[in-house]
């Protein structure tokens, strides 16, 4: 029996020079990554769409993982048609009957994998990191159907502890909120009593004025002078400039600054200076059952405290006792909970146990 890994996964390297998801390199790369701490080898199937020429290629990263690359064309329309012969052929004639395929979630691919286990009989797990429907704000006859499709395989790998209730909780699953790397930095002594408590925001910077990142901004107006929100994020040119320029109609330019966009080390090295991260979301609770946020698991790595507002993917989930919540989505409540927030939790030491059971657990899904 072999494991196949089908996703748009490039954080190894990008050959083909294929379009990139950091989102999904990191839940993959976490994911890959505690498969081979159970000694199981498996093959990366890496997908994309590079709009350019190039052969399918094959490359060793060490004894346990192989990526394979597949093939590209220049034409932007071909490219998604190639992209589908490319998994079929793959899904048809590679992989066999005892084989386990793994497959990340992508609304566009979904059927051609259903198919195949129908035809092919192999194991099929599906990696559900959201539902796409429910992210874009779609009907719920839309993400009904969508919900409908994710059933019958095999087994999952769900990234909260709602959508087995919602897809499929009779099937072999696991949960996994994101990745549970425990930052290497040095955790700073926070303490309630400290002068200067730094509070950081990190993610998508809309140019909507009703949109997560306004609701941290307008929360520092009910703070006083001790609270200083960096704010680590990307958007278009004119969502930053727009931001900049409420900052400073606002008269917050003293207590709101914005950072840029940091990745990586830079990034991890960067949350580790702060004390408490802010995870305020605007999106309506219902919608939020479908996913994860994955901002939440990088803050708690790192040692932060953690302020949300209320969302149940969260409140109903193995983190909840770490992360302190507001009352409503209110600029005055968000407030309220970053001044009442719990000086005493210590989110590493959850977050390391977090990955022994998910190394354990996804090595008995794959073993059976």
């Amino acid at each position: 029996m072999k494991i196949f890994y089908f996703g748009f996964y490039t954080k190894n390297m990008n050959p083909n020079d294929f379009v990139t998801f950091p989102g999904c390199n990191t839940k993959m790369g976490y994911i890959i990554d505690a498969i081979k701490e159970n000694d199981i080898q498996i093959d990366v199937i890496c997908l994309g769409e590079s709009f350019k020429k190039a052969t399918k290629k094959y490359i060793k990263i060490d004894d346990l993982e192989v990526n394979t690359f597949v093939s590209t064309v220049s034409n932007r329309i071909l490219s998604k048609i190639n992209l589908w012969g490319e998994v079929s052929y793959y899904l048809l004639f590679k992989i066999k009957k005892e084989d386990t395929v793994i497959f990340y979630h992508s609304l566009y691919m979904l059927p051609f994998f259903k198919i195949a286990k129908a035809i092919k009989g192999f194991r099929l797990i599906i990696e559900v990191e959201e539902s796409y429907y429910a992210a874009w704000g779609k009907s719920k006859l839309l993400i009904n159907i969508e919900l409908m499709l994710l059933r019958g395989a095999y087994g999952y790998i769900y990234v909260n502890d709602i959508l087995p209730n919602l897809i499929e909780k009779n099937h072999p699953y696991v949960i996994c909120y994101g990745g549970y790397n425990v930052s290497k930095n040095n955790f700073l002594s926070r303490n309630e009593k400290n002068s200067l408590k730094n509070l950081v925001y990190a993610g998508l910077i809309s140019e909507e004025k009703d949109s997560d990142i306004y609701l941290a901004i307008n929360a520092m107006s009910f703070l006083d002078n001790s609270y200083k929100l960096h704010v680590l994020g990307y958007g278009t040119d004119r969502a930053i400039d727009n931001l900049n320029a409420y900052i400073s109609s606002e008269s917050l330019s003293q207590k709101v600054h914005y950072e840029g966009f940091l990745t990586g080390d830079d990034y991890n090295a960067y949350l580790s200076n702060c004390d408490i991260a802010l995870n305020p979301r605007m999106l309506l609770n219902e919608l939020s059952n479908y996913t994860f946020p994955s901002k939440v698991l990088s803050y708690l790595c790192t040692g932060l405290l953690v302020v949300s507002t209320p969302i149940d993917c969260i409140k109903y989930s193995s983190v909840a006792n770490l992360v302190s919540f507001s009352k409503d989505s209110t600029p005055s409540e968000f407030a309220n909970a970053i001044k009442n927030i719990d000086y005493s939790v210590n989110p590493t030491d959850s977050v390391k146990k977090l990955h022994r059971d998910f190394v354990r657990e996804i090595g008995v899904l794959l073993k059976k």
